[in-house]
């Protein structure tokens, strides 16, 4: 009796949450805002490389400390129970590294610095996703764009559209996001995680050979609520 209960009970909550996914919009348009905690991951630096044409003697190492920053923009929707989300958002990012200044016999020398590093965005997901009832889980690919100091965002959006489409994905540092939300009436609330598969360029440094130890990418925790207008 109680196997009989349990299979109806799933299969009225199945029957439920198909009629929920029918009475839904196949589009919908939103803004989202909320809080990125990003860290950087960086490879150790090997000493004598090049920076603006001077000679470095520091070793440069990954530290695990984060920054939060703001992130915010616009959403859109098709699909019911299997959708795909475009998104565009400014994106503020960040973290630090650590600095130990070495002589030139190669032997380190005070205390080790910090360097804090705080980055604008443009961030460009194109999410798969599956929703069951109010339930969503997505993935894809996010392009990220570095916006300059002082650089406004539809300036910046004009740099990298006034080329052709493959010069603007050249210019992006690629990277992932997964994660999962739940929608609420009008409201949704996020949670995803961010990684890199490109190098972001923070600090540009040459270092001898040709070779490139210092490693800059990025990883992110983003918690956002959204709303949903259209």
């Amino acid at each position: 009796m109680k196997k009989y209960f349990l299979m109806g009970s799933f299969l009225l909550l199945s029957a439920a949450s198909t009629f929920a996914q029918k009475d839904r919009p196949w589009f919908q348009l939103g803004l989202r805002a909320g809080t990125n905690l990003s860290q950087l991951k960086t490879g150790n630096f090997v000493t004598d490389g090049q920076y603006q044409g001077s000679t470095l003697r520091e070793n440069l190492k990954q530290s695990w400390n984060t920054r939060t920053g703001f992130v915010g923009g616009l959403w859109m929707r098709f699909g019911r129970t299997l959708y795909l989300q475009p998104e565009v958002l400014y994106s503020g990012k960040g973290g630090s590294y650590n600095v130990q200044v070495i002589d030139a016999n190669g032997n380190p020398t005070g205390t080790p610095m910090e360097v804090k590093v705080k980055t604008e965005n443009i961030d460009v997901p194109l999410l798969l996703g599956l929703r069951v009832g109010p339930l969503r889980v997505n993935a894809g690919p996010v392009a990220s764009f570095l916006m300059g100091s002082n650089e406004s965002i539809k300036d910046a959006i004009t740099k990298y559209t006034s080329g052709s489409i493959d010069d603007t994905f050249k210019q992006a540092a690629w990277g992932y996001q997964l994660g999962g939300g739940i929608d609420i009436g009008n409201f949704s609330l996020d949670v995803r995680y961010e990684d890199s598969i490109s190098n972001v360029r923070f600090v540009n440094i040459e270092t001898p050979n040709g070779s490139d130890p210092f490693k800059q990418k990025s990883k992110n925790w983003q918690v956002t609520l959204g709303l949903k207008v259209f």
